[in-house]
């Protein structure tokens, strides 16, 4: 009799054990990833032929016993790992330290989703309870994250930063500038103004993803511990200013996760303080204190002379809000406390007005999603199969590219 294609028996003699072939297909899709094979290549190593694999990964056919056996040699995994996918995920993604998001001024409030998410193979760099899996948001992430991935290896590509993201370091202002002073370093740019935050990251290997997070978030961030990589997902309705204070904020976040690795390190770090350390190094990344002041002083203002047409001028120069760059004025000592505070009033009631719309007539313009689409692109001009379904999936995702 022929098997329901819903439902399939494993497991030892005279034991029925039940699984889901959809569960199972993605599993093994996850696993194939992991070890950097397309589906053509699991195909042939397997003796068979892609489609049928293809199937098998979208959960229309479940694979007998010989092709599980064969597939966990090719995968360098357990026959478990596909059939219960669950206790892989757990492991390769331990729940992190639970602690209550506390807001933290004067960057603005980048609110923590209320959950943390189950992402298989990658590390959640906020530390809240596990989001439950099938929840729209931990869909939406994980099916990016995967997709992205299995471009990489589509179009052969390193999977690995090209920048080191294990660097110590603690949460003291002081260290937290010189680790920004640090990563402006290794990025290349040192002192430099810095016009294309995203063209930066990209060109160094990170993963950048613009999306919609469906109200949870302003920005999510993932830490790639096997490739020592990033995913960063920022919400794609966000002015471009507060985009690319995301963009360093989850890089902030990732630096704060990858440092447990080294010895004698805790296993996490408090919400409220992770969130605090990682405005400051954002802040300290794009508005350096040698930097600032060299520009402040070319034009000569004194403390007590700024005015918003001045502060719109310089703020654009560094890609941040004018109420970034105006507190940063006050924590450098740059402007007078009377003249912030009148400044602050004023750029409060223009995003009150403007839904955080920035004022004045300047405005930065990202190309998101560019490393994404290239890679696209480049997969869909070489034919396969898996190229095109993932080109579907992003277009039913609404993911915008260039």
């Amino acid at each position: 009799m022929k098997k329901s294609p819903k439902a399939s028996d494993a497991g030892s003699p005279g034991r029925r054990a039940v699984y889901d072939p959809r569960i199972v297909g993605e599993a093994i899709r996850a696993l194939r990833r992991r070890a950097h094979l397309s589906q053509g290549e699991l195909a042939a190593r397997i003796g068979m032929r892609q489609g049928p694999v293809c199937n098998i990964e979208k959960g229309k056919n479940f694979p007998s016993a010989q092709v599980l056996i064969r597939l966990a040699a090719a995968l360098d995994a357990t026959v478990d790992e596909m059939l219960r996918p669950g206790h892989y995920a757990r492991r390769a993604c331990a729940p992190a330290v639970v602690a209550e998001t506390e807001t933290i001024e004067p960057y603005g409030a980048y609110d923590r989703p209320p959950p943390s998410f189950v992402v298989p193979g990658l590390l959640p760099t906020f530390v809240k309870p596990a989001l439950p899996v099938g929840l729209p948001l931990t869909a939406r992430v994980g099916t990016l994250a995967q997709d992205y991935l299995a471009l990489e290896d589509l179009c052969r590509v390193p999977r690995q930063a090209l920048i080191p993201l294990q660097i110590p370091f603690d949460l003291s202002p002081a260290s937290l500038v010189r680790l920004a002073s640090q990563m402006r370093g290794l990025f290349g740019v040192r002192s430099a103004v810095v016009f294309d935050y995203l063209e930066l990251f990209e060109n160094h290997g990170l993963r950048v993803v613009f999306t919609d997070l469906l109200g949870q978030a302003h920005s999510l961030s993932f830490y790639d511990t096997r490739h020592s990589n990033v995913f960063l997902f920022i919400e794609e309705t966000l002015n471009a200013e507060r985009q690319i204070f995301s963009l360093l904020y989850e890089l902030g976040r990732v630096l704060l996760r990858a440092r447990e690795g080294f010895p004698g390190r805790a296993a996490g770090v408090e919400e409220s303080a992770g969130d605090k350390a990682a405005r400051f190094f954002a802040a300290s990344f794009l508005m350096p204190e040698d930097v600032v002041g060299d520009s402040v002083r070319q034009i000569g203002v004194r403390p007590d002379e700024w005015d918003l047409p001045l502060l719109l001028r310089l703020k654009h120069r560094f890609g941040v809000s004018a109420e970034s760059f105006n507190y940063r004025l006050l924590e450098l000592g740059l402007i007078a406390a009377d003249a912030q505070a009148d400044l602050r009033a004023r750029i409060k009631a223009h995003y009150a007005k403007h839904a955080y719309g920035e004022p004045g007539q300047t405005r930065r313009i990202l190309s998101p999603n560019g490393r994404l689409g290239d890679l696209l692109h480049t997969a869909l001009r070489r034919g396969d199969p898996e190229a095109a379904e993932i080109a579907g999936r992003l277009k039913k995702l609404e993911v915008r590219m260039p």
